[in-house]
This record gives C-alpha cells, structure tokens and sequence, in this order.
C-alpha cells in the first residue's frame, strides 16, 4: 500500500510538472469573454472574438492587454493601431477610449484627462460616449482626494477645480446619462465635507429640481437642509439660510414622516424656529440700542406675534412694558417711526 501511495504521489508531481510546462510554453494572450443573449438557445452564448490582423482585431487584442493589466504593451498596441488605420478609421473613437483608460491605469490621470475631451470634444454621442464619461468621473475622483495635476512634469497644482469641471460637464452636458445625477451628488457631498454649506446646498437643490424621481432624493433634501442650516452665521447675519433649512426640513418631514420623526426632524425644526424668533428679538435690541424705540417696538411685537412661546418672546414682552407698551399684543404693523414707513422691517 505504501508503494501504490508513492507512486501515485510521484505521478502527481510529474503531471504537475507537465502542466507548468505547458502553461509556460503557452503564448500570453489576455481573453475577453463577450456573450450575447441566444434567443434559439435560451442561453448567453460567446461571441468569438474578431480575427487577428483586422482592425476589430487589433483592437480586442488592446482591450484584452488591458482587462490583463499589461497597460504598456496596450499602449503600444493602441500606438501601432493609430499609425496602421489612422484616425479616419470607425473604430479610432474606441481607441481614444482605449488609450485613456490605459493611461488611467498608468496613473497618469492629466495626459488622460486630454485624451478624453479630445474624445468628447469629437465623438460625443458615440456608443462610447458612456464609457469615456467614466472614465472622466474616476479623474474626478481621483483629483477630489488630493492627487496634483502636473506642470511642466511636476505635480504641483490642486486637482479639485478640474474635478469639479469634470463633474459639472458631466452633469450640464449629458443629463439623461445616468453619470449625471451621481456627479451631481458627488460634487455636492464634496462641498459640504469642504465646509462650503452654501454651495453644497446649491448643488443638492439642483439635484432634487433637475432629479425630482432622483433615487438619492431623501438623501439630497435632508442633506440641503442640513447645509442650509450650517450656513447661517448667527443672528446678527442674514436669516435666508434658516428660512431656506426651514422649508426643507418641512417638506421632509411631509415626504418622509416615519424617518423623520426617527430623525428627531421636530426638534430641529423647533431649533430653527427658536432661532428665528431670536434673530427677530436681536433686531428689537438694535433699535432699543440706537434710540429708535418705535423700530424697536414694532420687532419686539413681531416676536410675539410670529413666534409665540418661544424664549425670545418671552424676553420681548417684558422689553415692550420699559418701552411703555401695555398691551402687547398691539398689531405690529401699527408701529411707525420718523425714519421709516409703517410695515416696513429696518435693516440692520
């Protein structure tokens, strides 16, 4: 029994041996499997690939260098193509393609870069005019995580603004490419990490009116509202971006009523109406401060009026009574002031 082990053993490692032989005597040839429903058949079958020393051919032997790794001798390949068919040859627009995702896995991301708005710039529309916009996208993306576009060889020049061209032609030239949202939504979610919560919330607010069935629509409105809110200063600045944080939190919270109140949507609304209501109460003081009481009288009781139970409003009321008002519940609008029209609300 010991001996047929030791045989057997032996005859593994002989086959073992001719196998590495074989596979070392085999040419490398990278293969690209391409399947193709087969209706007749009920199965996807395998397209056989074109025959070498024609242009198709040429040109799946560069795809199969690349789906392989081996971008340099892609890159020869897409090289010996451009000079034997020319650029007159129906398939140089996927050569460019080609050539750029060569580059890609070169990393030399700005030679690729130019490759494909030579592409888009020509060959828009093409059936791969998709594929150039990915690959457009993962330049973006490289460039938003800090890589530096090269001048004069040396990488020494911020790549973000170019990413964040890349994103909006992607997303203002090809809208209906499903590439376009997505590089909204990346451009958004950037600026707001950036800390740019007034332009981020631009760009969510673009997302949800040129997206309005976008699949990142929750996410994109609670995410505007969370920038519009991040974006007010305090209360001696403009309250735009609470109103703004406001209307979306609302329509949120319409939209989406289980999460938000799971969220804690009602108390962060509560916050921005607490806020307001001190935005209005800090304009009183403004006007108590300079000595234009009727200004000052007429916000305190917008306070009151507007923001009812609010900490603000109790702090207006007792502002009203040093002022001489006695009720204070007179309607603000009755409020007028030698250096302003009834009604009107003083700036700051």
């Amino acid at each position: 029994m010991i001996e047929s082990r030791s045989a057997s053993f032996c005859l593994l490692i002989v086959l073992a041996a001719s196998l590495t032989t074989v596979a070392r005597a085999l040419p490398d040839q990278p293969r690209i499997r391409t399947l193709t429903y087969d209706p007749a058949r009920s199965e996807h079958v395998e397209i056989p690939p074109p025959p070498p020393g024609s242009a198709e051919g040429d040109l799946h032997a560069i795809r199969a260098r690349i789906v392989a790794g081996d971008f340099r001798r892609a890159l020869s390949g897409i090289n010996g193509f451009i000079k034997r068919y020319g650029p007159d040859d129906p398939l140089y627009p996927d050569i460019l393609v080609a050539k750029a995702e060569c580059l890609i896995g070169r990393h030399e991301f700005d030679k690729a870069d130019e490759v494909l708005r030579e592409f888009l710039g020509e060959y828009s529309g093409v059936a791969a005019t998709s594929q150039a916009l990915r690959l457009q996208f993962e330049i973006a993306e490289v460039y938003l995580t800090g890589v530096r576009r090269k001048f004069l060889g040396i990488p020494m020049l911020s790549g973000k603004d170019r990413a964040y061209e890349i994103l909006d032609e992607i997303s203002a030239a090809y809208p209906q490419d499903r590439l376009a949202e997505y590089a909204l939504k990346t451009k958004a979610d950037q600026l707001f990490h950036a800390g740019e919560p007034a332009l981020s919330e631009l760009e969510y607010a673009r997302l949800l009116r040129d997206y309005p069935q976008s699949r990142y629509h929750q996410f994109a409105l609670r995410r505007a509202a969370e920038a519009a809110l991040a974006d007010f200063a305090g209360v001696d600045f403009d309250d735009a971006p609470l109103i703004e944080a406001q209307e979306r939190y609302g329509d949120y919270r319409v939209r989406y009523p289980a999460d938000a109140d799971r969220e804690g949507i009602g108390l962060l609304l509560d916050t921005i109406r607490e806020r307001r209501a001190e935005k209005e109460f800090a304009i009183g003081r403004y006007y108590e401060k300079v000595e234009r009481p009727t200004s000052a009288v007429f916000y305190y009781q917008a306070v009151l009026a507007d923001w009812p139970g609010t900490v603000a409003a109790a702090k207006a009321l007792p502002r009203l009574e040093r002022l001489g008002v006695k009720s204070a519940a007179a309607p603000a609008s009755t409020a007028t002031d030698s250096s302003n029209s009834a009604g009107e609300r003083p700036t700051e």
